[in-house]
């Protein structure tokens, strides 16, 4: 059982607020973020490929039993090794047991990983897993949380990612991106030259072929997915989607909440390679790695999906571009929640189902309720109700910080400024 310490996490937060290296770090970031937005919903019709995503994805709930068994089938049917863990544990010690006699591998779109914590639990067994993402080694590096979902480390200054970018280097490098940037291109390509495991997460899993889709701008992908002889993937059961169609769509919307661009510049399906240019014999594997296993992971997704309070959250694409608009985080950057890789509001009922309510205690109450998230959401999610759904479960078991118990008096019959649009 998580320990709440509301005193000292809002503390925290408090200081943080103060930090004005950081917060100059937000503020370009949403400019920059913002600026692109403007731009890519003025020329693409994104707002309507996110309308039909969205039905997709809200008539899909029903049926992800069915997706899922179809994607099982369709990825067995290609070579590949697929799995289902109940929970990180179950995940960890299946990749440890894929991993072998290897200490070391190479990642890449790991925010999952996260949630299960693999590089502390792999770490312990003598096996360094190496980020490959430029933000995400700078983090790696530092040791500090994801600043966001899609942008781990945009609110890190560079005069920081600086730092520690030099004492991997071995020598001194400026404060410069584009310099950073370059040491990070040679170090990731030496990296993956050398390693004989490589291991993703998905952004999307089409259940009719089984195609694993992998967006990135940097081409880390097709290094860490190609070159190494083996290819562990880790998805969460929410990554299956009906079909290519809707991943394709999907591909099309989560740029320009993410990052604000409208595109992004590699997107790779992953399966087994094969050949048949030889008088069209199918041979497999062919260039690529000689074995993929593939863990789907449950780990409270299933109780989030049957759950009438918390199911739509289900349908969210981790695009994070709710947490531009989030006063709270527009301080304290990912900060704003102390357990596991979903910050925020839109983390709140991910937090509750991946590592339990107390863990989401702080984050709850953290939430000021403005629904402004709830306004940009690409799939129209509530998570202002979710999160006083959260809250009243808290509530219930006394799990409340003293000050806002000593306002409220009953907390159950608190009501919020807060009102759901109605239809």
């Amino acid at each position: 059982m998580v320990k709440v310490d509301f005193e000292g996490y809002f503390n925290r937060l408090i200081d943080l607020s103060a930090d004005q290296f950081q917060y100059q770090a937000i503020v370009r970031a949403v400019k920059h973020y913002t600026d692109r937005k403007a731009k890519s919903l003025q020329t693409f019709k994104v707002e309507e490929w996110a309308e039909e995503l969205k039905g997709i994805r809200r008539a899909a709930l029903d049926k992800m039993d069915v997706y899922i068994s179809q994607a099982i089938k369709a990825m067995k049917e290609q070579g590949m090794n697929v799995y289902l863990a109940k929970d990180g544990d179950e995940a960890n010690r299946l990749i440890l047991k894929m991993i072998g006699d290897e200490k070391e591998i190479v990642k890449v779109k790991s925010l999952t990983s996260e949630e299960i914590e693999l590089n502390e639990f792999l770490e312990e067994h003598g096996i360094k897993a190496w980020e490959t993402d430029v933000g995400a080694i700078v983090l790696q590096l530092l040791k500090w949380k994801p600043s966001h979902p899609t942008g781990v480390s945009i609110t890190v200054p560079r005069q920081r990612a600086a730092e520690a970018y030099s004492k991997l280097a071995g020598r001194e490098l400026p404060p410069e991106p584009r310099e950073l940037v370059r040491f990070a291109k040679e170090f990731v390509r030496r990296k993956a030259m050398e390693a004989r495991v490589g291991f993703s997460g998905a952004n999307a899993i089409a259940a009719d072929t089984g195609l694993i889709y992998i967006l990135t701008n940097e081409a880390n992908d097709r290094l860490v997915t190609t070159l190494p002889d083996k290819h562990i993937v880790l998805a969460g059961i929410e990554k299956v989607m009906p079909d290519r169609y809707t991943c394709e769509l999907y591909a099309k919307v989560i740029p320009v909440y993410a990052t604000g661009g409208a595109t992004v510049t590699f997107m790779s399906t992953i399966g087994l390679s094969r050949s048949n240019d030889i008088e069209r014999v199918l041979v497999t594997p062919a260039s690529g790695p000689s074995e993929i296993d593939v863990i789907l992971l449950d780990n409270g997704r299933s109780d989030m999906l049957v759950d009438p309070d918390f199911r739509e959250a289900f349908t969210c694409i981790k695009c994070g571009g709710c947490l531009y608009t989030c006063p709270v985080w527009n301080v304290v950057g990912g900060y704003y929640g102390e357990h596991g890789p979903y910050m925020g509001g839109f983390g709140t009922p991910w937090t509750l189902f991946t590592r339990g309510l107390e863990a989401t205690a702080t984050q709850a109450f953290t939430c000021t309720l403005c629904g402004r998230c709830k306004d940009v959401c690409p799939m129209g999610i509530d998570i202002p109700r979710m999160v006083l759904k959260v809250r009243e479960k808290l509530a219930r078991k006394d799990i409340i910080p003293p000050q806002l118990k000593a306002l409220m008096g009953n907390v159950l019959t608190y009501k919020s400024a807060y009102k759901p649009a109605t239809a």
